[in-house]
């Protein structure tokens, strides 16, 4: 009882810039560094105030000139629209399209516009239902030129079920988008944009390490699927009879 009273008091500790439990916290292995463009999180409330391992915070905690943002319509949103009409802003959202900006095949012109402007980048953060309906209302997002990118990789984020298998969480988007930018000669890098990837990995072992480990008190005594099926019905049926 007293360890487990000990386990749960610790857990509630939480990291102020990934909004994890201290246990689940990596941000120190991030290595924050700075870019020319700007990165601007568009995270939706749910993945905000219940989504435990949202990676969303963690590229956030990671790029110094880069914001978070929470809600679901933008339309009014002050700082977003500021950031948009901003003359010196070249304004696009992370998000396939037929006529989205390809950064991992740009034209010259294309580069030239990411050269001229600052780019800043606003990146849906939520479940795929969530985040087509925050672009369906934020009509000033929604509006914006796209950019996204070409590859083949899989998602490295096991302990979540993905809509297809190259759907990539926030934080591989991000970093891959920073690498095919980089590449296009429109961002500089110098290597500490991998310690998302590295914060983001270690994340994903621990919560798999949890899942097996029996003495965490979480795991003690959980029963099976079936278990708690036969439970829902048992219960149901009482309820019937006493009606």
């Amino acid at each position: 009882m007293k360890k487990d009273l000990e386990f749960s008091l610790k857990i509630r500790e939480k990291c102020f810039d990934c909004f994890r439990p201290k246990d689940f916290c990596f941000c120190h292995l991030l290595k924050k560094f700075h870019l020319r463009s700007k990165i601007v999180i568009l995270i939706h409330p749910m993945e905000a105030k219940k989504e435990k391992l949202g990676t969303g915070r963690v590229t956030n905690a990671a790029i110094e000139n880069g914001e978070l943002i929470m809600g679901v319509d933008f339309t009014q949103d002050k700082r977003v629209n500021a950031l948009i009409e901003d003359p010196q802003n070249f304004p696009l959202v992370l998000y396939p399209g037929e006529d989205a900006l390809n950064i991992s095949n740009p034209s010259e012109d294309e580069i030239q516009s990411l050269k001229d402007k600052r780019p800043v980048i606003f990146v849906i953060d939520g479940t795929w239902p969530c985040a087509k309906k925050m672009m369906t209302l934020s009509k000033n997002i929604n509006s914006l030129p796209r950019i996204s990118f070409a590859t083949d990789k899989m998602s490295e984020f096991f302990i979540k079920h993905q809509p297809h298998k190259l759907a990539l969480s926030t934080v591989e988007s991000v970093h891959f988008l920073l690498k095919e930018m980089a590449r296009a000669k429109v961002e500089e890098l110098d290597g500490r944009e991998d310690s998302m990837i590295d914060s983001f990995k270690a994340m994903v072992q621990k919560q798999l390490d949890c899942a097996a480990d029996p003495n965490i008190p979480s795991n003690r005594g959980r029963k099976s699927k079936k278990e708690r099926v036969y439970k829902v019905k048992e219960k149901k049926h009482r309820s019937f009879i006493l009606k």
